[in-house]
């Protein structure tokens, strides 16, 4: 039996149809990619150093706290220095006098610049540590667990039961409630699109909602040891999961939000 034309022609046109909707999905729904310099950069500045610019900052405001950690992350202090005292003198990044500096090194503290304005983990009063009161905390991230069943996804802040713990930033609740591993854990997706968790809480705070608006420095709850922290000293744990559903090491930020408290 011949097939019309016409039905063929309609065919083909529905096909095409329902793929340029697939592809559409999907690309709206893809997961932004993160270049893979940043957070090893990110990770690699000392808090010390990030410190150090922070008080430089608030000593002169007109030099941006970018700009000084660029330099001073990239540059030995020889070369740094006169890039320095010419932001000091009001002279704009883009006009910097590189002097004999090579350009692939000026191309490095201009994509570092570029790194922290666009990820500001480390801007003055932008982020804040998430434990309010005394706390001690180590790198153990990636260490085995349930006898290397899995591996550790985040940072164990220990201190005393129902000491007050915090978002660390601004963004909205995604979870609550209790979960297998996490017990009584609050999920919060950040203004910067990362997703921060918060878990073996002793409570959650009873006035967060799914969806609701947070602050950085507002409550989220108590350190406990619910889930499957019941055997263990009481402790936060902390984690922060990237757009692209990468979990990532939260203690270099950490030290950071701490020696800025």
């Amino acid at each position: 039996m011949k097939i019309p034309a016409g039905y063929l022609r309609e065919l083909f046109q529905f096909s095409l149809l329902i793929l340029v909707a697939v592809v559409a999905w999907q690309f709206l729904h893809s997961s932004p990619s993160v270049a893979s310099d940043v957070y090893p950069y990110l990770s690699s500045l000392s808090p010390e150093l990030v410190k150090q610019c922070a008080q430089e900052n608030r000593i002169s405001p007109t030099t941006s706290w970018e700009d000084l950690l660029a330099i001073r992350s990239t540059l030995p202090e020889n070369d740094a220095q006169p890039l320095i005292d010419q932001l000091r003198t009001h002279v704009l990044f883009a006009d910097l006098n590189w002097a004999a500096l090579p350009l692939n090194t000026v191309r490095t503290v201009q994509r570092h610049r570029k790194i922290l304005q666009q990820y500001p983990y480390y801007q003055p009063n932008k982020y804040t540590f998430p434990v309010i009161g005394t706390t001690w905390f180590e790198d153990s991230f990636g260490a085995d667990r349930e006898r290397g069943k899995r591996r550790h996804e985040g940072c164990d802040l220990f201190g005393k039961e129902g000491t007050l713990i915090v978002s660390i930033s601004g963004g909205r609740v995604e979870e609550l409630g209790w979960n297998r591993l996490g017990g009584e854990r609050v999920g919060i997706r950040g203004d910067d699109g990362n997703y921060y968790y918060y878990a073996h809480l002793q409570y959650i705070s009873s006035v967060l909602v799914k969806g609701q608006r947070i602050e950085a420095g507002e409550p989220v709850g108590s350190m406990g040891h619910t889930g499957d922290a019941f055997t263990t000293p009481d402790h936060l744990h902390f984690g922060i999961e990237l757009t692209n559903g990468q979990w990532i090491n939260p203690y270099p930020f950490l030290a950071v939000w701490k020696i800025l408290e």
